[in-house]
């Protein structure tokens, strides 16, 4: 852990999403800063997201979008402003006494950090929400090899190498980090949380689950972003698989994949799938307990570079998690261990449609896995204990 000469008073938080975004990067941040400053730390925030003044702590916004690009383009336009923005006020606003938290969204605001420790000597932690471009890259996004990659790659790892610490979201993230980027950046892990209480209600009382007419069939849901690094097509696959089942898909969110949801629904013109938009935050545990089962997906290779932060709802809201991953990989093994839920590889649709009938056709096996899965959230997960971990990094990097 790098540690300064001085101890900043005010901790400045830079994230491009904060509430009252519905994204889980706004409300995961939210609840840190709602914390660190219950705690009695100074801080302030320095968003993108336009919204009304904080109660607690001033928050600045610098951008008039008013819904989230779920375009490459889009979103480029959106972080280069929030870019700009945020620095100009830091550089005409930052003073000694100041530490920057850097969220990486976008990846290249991490190059604030180095640029207000030159020129404001401020010290900085840096949050590395998935490891780029290694995502890029995976996602077609960037090419896989050549000079542009090259560059980025350098320039993160400029970032990670003079902050004083950078928070990964899972061990395997820590391990591609060493592996991309060198052993001269201090790592720290710290998972995410689920931004619901604890919950094990039944489906057939939820409300939701009644609205949306799934309270007597078997439901499974993926909820949250459906962005690049995620399998879609897969889970779309198996629901063509098992039209005349007894079984209902239902996508709860947004993202860059919405699209290809929507027209394979059209092209195929299935009724056994349900989409619905993002759920406010006081709705979300109905949401997430209208269901008997939840996925998680990850593109092949993406195992190491993201932490989906939906898992740890799916926990909390004591349903199985039907993880479409590599089995060797992290959170594989975790579920495998725990046995909270069923592990299929990319691709394998029949395995998927043959786990969904199996797991229908067992409601005693899919209660054991909801108990464990709860249970494993309240003993090694949640909101207190990860928030926690963050003032403690904070303090011993004296940023607060």
């Amino acid at each position: 852990m790098k540690t300064g000469t001085s101890c900043a008073k005010e901790l400045i938080i830079l994230t491009e999403h904060f509430w009252p975004s519905t994204g889980a990067t706004a409300q995961l941040v939210k609840d840190l800063a709602d914390d660190l400053h219950a705690k009695g730390s100074s801080l302030r925030v320095l968003t993108s997201t336009p919204g009304p003044d904080c109660r607690h702590y001033p928050v600045h916004r610098f951008s008039g979008y008013r819904q989230v690009s779920v375009g490459i383009v889009g979103k480029l336009t959106e972080g280069v402003h929030f870019l700009l923005g945020s620095t100009f006020w830091l550089l005409r606003h930052g003073h000694t006494g100041h530490g920057l938290f850097i969220v990486s969204n976008p990846p290249f605001i991490g190059l604030v950090g180095p640029l207000l420790a030159f020129c404001k000597r401020l010290p900085y932690v840096f949050l590395l929400q998935d490891v780029f471009p290694r995502s890029a890259t995976l996602t077609g996004v960037l090419p896989a090899k050549g000079p542009v990659v090259w560059f980025w790659r350098e320039l993160l790892a400029l970032v990670l190498n003079q902050s004083r610490a950078t928070v990964v979201l899972s061990s395997s993230m820590l391990s591609r980090c060493r592996q991309e980027f060198g052993d001269k950046a201090s790592l720290v892990s710290i998972p995410n949380w689920a931004v619901v209480p604890t919950s094990s209600r039944l489906k057939s009382s939820n409300p939701l689950a009644l609205q949306w007419g799934i309270e007597s069939v078997f439901a499974v849901q993926y909820s949250g972003n459906f962005g690049r690094l995620h399998d879609i097509l897969t889970i779309l696959e198996a629901a063509r698989l098992l039209q005349d089942q007894p079984i209902r898909f239902i996508f709860v969110g947004g993202g860059a994949k919405r699209a290809q949801i929507l027209a394979y629904c059209k092209a195929y013109d299935l009724s056994n799938v349900i989409v619905q938009s993002y759920q406010p935050r006081d709705q979300l545990e109905l949401s997430l307990t209208a269901c008997d089962l939840s996925l998680v997906s990850l593109i092949p290779g993406s195992e190491d570079t993201v932490a989906p932060s939906k898992f740890y709802g799916i926990l909390a809201s004591s349903r199985p998690v039907l993880l479409i991953a590599n089995r060797d990989s992290e959170l594989a093994l975790l579920i495998e261990q725990e046995e909270c839920g069923v592990v299929v590889e990319q691709g394998d649709v029949g395995g998927l449609s043959d786990a969904l009938l199996m797991l229908q056709a067992n409601p005693e096996l899919v209660t054991r896995m909801s108990e464990r899965a709860g249970a494993l959230y309240r003993k090694h997960f949640g909101r207190q204990q990860s928030t926690a971990a963050y003032l403690q990094l904070l303090r011993q990097c004296q940023l607060i």
